[in-house]
């Protein structure tokens, strides 16, 4: 089947996967934001890579992959646009032009086929970015209206001890006077922060 024909379902933070669970990321086959997801360290003769995707390509590449049988993980963010008295939320790409999926052998060479693919990067690092990965996706299912900001070198690593963040690690940097923990995401040299007490901060 061609995998430039798409159908797919669509949550906040989107897993998007073919069939049954697979190599320990949940099946996502309908609308929702409640059902457990698992972004995993992949079994033996898979692995996670980064697809630097064409612009304006990050949802069609994640709905090609649900055809193919790629599980995928697009993390978005939510934008609210007001139209007189009237607005409209939607959610677009946290990290435009990427998208993480979880392949095998054959099924690189299905994503380098792909129209919507300028590039694959191989991850060397599985471990690190899993972790990030999870960070990036326990923040958006807190608030998911992050924002990206420049890519900042590693501070002291924290975790957050209270609070709807709590269990969250990144690094602290202060901010215009804010404390802010930043989880970065080394592999596309990425980062996104959330503002939290620095009480509620233990060193990590």
């Amino acid at each position: 089947m061609d995998s430039h024909y798409l159908m797919a379902g669509v949550i906040r933070d989107l897993v998007f996967v073919c069939g049954l669970r697979i190599n320990g990321v949940m099946t996502i086959s309908r609308e929702t934001e409640s059902e457990p997801v698992s972004i995993a360290l992949p079994s033996a003769g898979h692995e996670w890579v980064v697809a630097h995707v064409r612009p304006r390509c990050e949802k069609k590449l994640a709905l090609a992959c649900e055809q193919a049988a790629v599980p995928c993980y697009l993390p978005l963010k939510k934008k609210t646009h007001r139209y007189g008295k009237r607005r409209r939320d939607f959610h677009s790409p946290l990290f435009p032009g990427y998208v993480f999926c979880l392949v095998d052998s054959r099924q690189v060479s299905v994503l380098k086929q792909n129209r919507y693919v300028a590039n694959l990067l191989k991850v060397l690092d599985q471990e690190t970015l899993v972790q990030q990965l999870r960070r990036i996706r326990h923040a958006l299912s807190v608030d998911d209206a992050l924002e990206v900001m420049p890519y900042l070198e590693k501070g002291k690593p924290v975790r957050v001890t209270a609070g709807p963040f709590k269990g969250l690690e990144g690094h602290v940097h202060h901010i215009k006077g804010r404390t802010r923990v930043v989880i970065n995401v080394d592999m596309i040299q990425k980062s996104v922060y959330i503002e939290v007490d620095h009480g509620m901060l233990e060193v990590g």
